[in-house]
């Protein structure tokens, strides 16, 4: 049973707005597509922390060096980064149905061939085959909210998304030690398989035909050509930068990164049907909560990145006990992140997004303060406002995005993943650029840091994150919710 509802008329600016009338699913289909939403979030969540765990093994196995072996993770994260803007398009143009069920059947076919891989060449490419079904999930997740729930749920949607991909994330480290210990590294993608076989047919299930746009794809070539260029230029400049041998590599693609983003403004001025709405940026509400996502995924990521480093090296933690404690975090924001989605969209998202930012400053001022003696209870505490904080970020941020988005709501789901990505490997890099100034580990290996060295990059890194989020708080404040705007301007 499909239910035909009108969204609400949204005032913005004193133009009055009218939403194209969405189908929203029943409950039966509803839970189906949550499900699906849910299961390819937690993969992608997955696949981008527990590769890490086991880069050591698979450069044994194919016998190349660090540098070589962290391809693995840059050219996920270049290709998933960089075409996700581009199926976003095509999901608003036909709708997710599509979209997601092929996302999944491809990242499922990356995952088989990446496990299966007989070389290092091999494995890139898989890997490569792995991102852009992940591409399509990120980019079709978000919008099967935004297209087939109402509004009165968005926020509830929306935070199984950042349940799926956080709990995914935080879970991967433990996996990846248990399987680095106890199996062989194929594993960390074959375990992708069978859940991608199961949830690829119910997404075509979930989400009936007649429930979709049914429309043609409008894709401005020229500016994707541009834009997923750019992007993928600048993934590639964020990921190389703490590496002192790709020094050159890094600038030059940190230039033609800037320089095919004018390029692409400049062309898709006065498109009739352009890759991107730039006018969506020209909005000074819809610019500030996309720079306090992208905020946060830096702090938190940038932190996360380190974490397992300082348990290792100041606490004596196995890497199996690293992820346990994570894994903490992340049941806590599965336990809160829907109902405070729910809670949100009753109540207004500005609150929710301020106390986002001063729970997460609570957790990283503590890592900060507590660092140089640090206990396991006292980093169990700990766990708890970083969980919390980050189940404050998903519902209500996400849709705070959404709701100031005009009439691109579509387009603006997705780019909340856009966020996540892009923020995640810049937070990455500039917490390896951080702690490689602030200790002087520069050129040494990992093995060789102490944990005094670990403390003198690890504190003032953590202090930089907890301003970071502190000013996410500030800005959160600063913006009116979608209603309160509504009001004034009437």
């Amino acid at each position: 049973m499909i239910i035909p509802t009108d969204h609400s008329v949204i005032v913005i600016s004193g133009t009055a707005i009218t939403a194209v009338m969405a189908k929203v699913l029943d409950g039966r289909h509803t839970a189906m597509m949550l499900i699906v939403v849910f299961a390819a979030t937690f993969m992608d969540g997955l696949d981008a922390s527990i590769v890490n765990v086991v880069l050591p093994e698979i450069g044994s196995g194919f016998s190349v060096d660090t540098a070589t072996v962290s391809w693995v993770s840059i050219t996920y994260m270049m290709v998933l980064a960089g075409t996700l803007v581009a199926f976003a398009r095509i999901a608003a143009d036909i709708g997710v149905r599509k979209v997601m069920a092929v996302g999944l059947a491809v990242f499922t076919l990356g995952s088989l061939f990446c496990g299966l891989s007989f070389s290092f060449e091999l494995l890139i490419v898989s890997r490569a085959v792995q991102a852009v079904g992940a591409a399509m999930m990120a980019a079709s997740g978000p919008m099967c909210c935004t297209e087939h729930l109402p509004v009165a749920k968005l926020g509830f949607g929306l935070s199984i998304v950042t349940i799926g991909a956080s709990f995914g994330f935080a879970i991967g480290p433990a996996i990846g030690g248990f399987i680095a210990e106890y199996t062989t590294w194929p594993w960390i993608f074959l375990i992708n398989v069978p859940i991608g076989f199961l949830v690829a047919p119910l997404m075509l299930k979930a989400v009936p035909e007649s429930s979709e746009k049914g429309g043609k794809i409008h894709l401005d070539v020229p500016g994707t050509v541009l834009l997923c260029s750019a992007i993928v230029l600048g993934t590639f400049a964020v990921e190389t930068v703490s590496q002192s041998g790709m020094r050159t590599f890094t600038i030059i693609a940190a230039i033609l990164c800037l320089a095919l983003l004018i390029l692409f403004v400049r062309a898709e001025r006065g498109k009739e049907r352009p890759l991107l709405r730039l006018g969506m940026f020209a909005r000074s509400d819809f610019v500030a909560i996309f720079i306090c996502l992208m905020m946060m995924n830096m702090a938190y990521m940038g932190l996360f990145y380190l974490l397992p480093f300082f348990g290792q090296i100041c606490m004596g933690m196995s890497p199996l006990t690293v992820g346990t404690f994570l894994l903490i975090s992340a049941l806590i924001t599965a336990a809160f992140g829907m109902p405070i989605g729910r809670m949100s969209d009753r109540k207004g998202r500005k609150w929710f997004c301020v106390t986002a930012g001063l729970v997460t400053a609570v957790a990283f001022g503590l890592l900060a303060i507590f660092a140089g003696n640090m206990t396991f209870g006292m980093f169990l505490v700990i766990m708890v406002p970083m969980g919390l904080g980050w189940a404050f970020v998903g519902g209500p941020m996400a849709s705070r995005l959404v709701e100031h988005a005009g009439d691109e709501r579509d387009m603006a789901s997705s780019l909340t993943n856009e966020a996540y990505y892009v923020g995640g490997a810049v937070g990455t890099a500039l917490a390896a650029t951080l702690f490689t100034l602030f200790s002087g580990s520069g050129g040494i290996n990992i093995s060789d840091v102490t944990s005094s060295m670990m403390l003198d990059g690890f504190v003032p890194t953590a202090v930089i994150c907890t301003l970071m989020v502190i000013a996410v708080a500030v800005i959160s404040f600063a913006v009116r919710d979608g209603k309160d705007r509504c009001e004034s301007d009437r």
